[in-house]
């Protein structure tokens, strides 16, 4: 007979390939939110409304991150990475180009709750949240503000799931697979990178749980 789920950890992923192994797993509750912000927080939002009687107690998120070139590699390099800090900062707004704004909230935080050690270590740093993947050599003016604000990693769904989970009031944590660096080469690298990468997370994270 299979054991409970765990009902106090909701675990999210953008797709099948980020999650599946947990959702082998009878122990963990999890949820496919779908790919970008915006999909993302509709999906974990209706869950939310659909399930408040048994809302989770902390969330969370399975995905891959792309690393900024302000760190150096040998910094994240076979190192998870840890979240507890998300921005919406397009690379268009950065370089002042696109203006946002000043009312609309930007930056999320939460509070920290225990999670297992996995791996060899984390490298923790604020997400940006952009809801695209950047492409271009970031110019200086957009570098040096991430760089000031210790963003070093990029993801496309983590920032819609946090502004859902502060408007429930529950914690979020994000841990990622650190699949490439930011840029021109950085698509090509996380196509040849995530599903190992990928499984090696989740094996960690099953591994860790009793």
């Amino acid at each position: 007979m299979p054991k409970m789920k765990n009902r106090e950890i909701l675990f999210c992923g953008a797709f099948t390939g980020e999650i599946d192994k947990l959702q082998s797993d009878h122990r963990f509750w999890v949820l496919e939110t779908g790919v970008g912000n915006l999909n993302a927080a509709l999906r974990l939002q209706s869950f939310f409304l659909e399930n408040e009687e048994d809302l989770p107690k902390s969330i969370i998120f399975l995905g891959s991150a792309g690393v900024y070139p302000w760190v150096p590699r040998k910094e994240w390099e076979g190192k998870l990475g840890l979240s507890r800090a998300f921005t919406n900062y397009e690379i268009a707004y950065l370089d002042k180009k696109i203006r946002v704004p000043e009312f609309l909230k930007l930056k999320l935080e939460f509070t920290a709750f225990e999670i297992p050690a996995l791996g060899n270590g984390f490298f923790e740093s604020t997400t940006n949240g952009t809801g695209s993947v950047t492409l271009e050599d970031l110019s200086p003016r957009a570098t040096e503000r991430l760089k000031t604000e210790e963003i070093g990693l990029e993801n496309m769904e983590v920032f819609g799931l946090a502004k859902v989970a502060e408007n429930f009031a529950i914690p979020l944590t994000a841990i990622f697979s650190l699949t490439n660096r930011v840029g021109p080469k950085g698509s090509d690298e996380w196509k040849s990178s995530w599903r190992k990468l990928s499984d090696k997370l989740q094996d960690a994270v099953i591994a860790s749980f009793p």
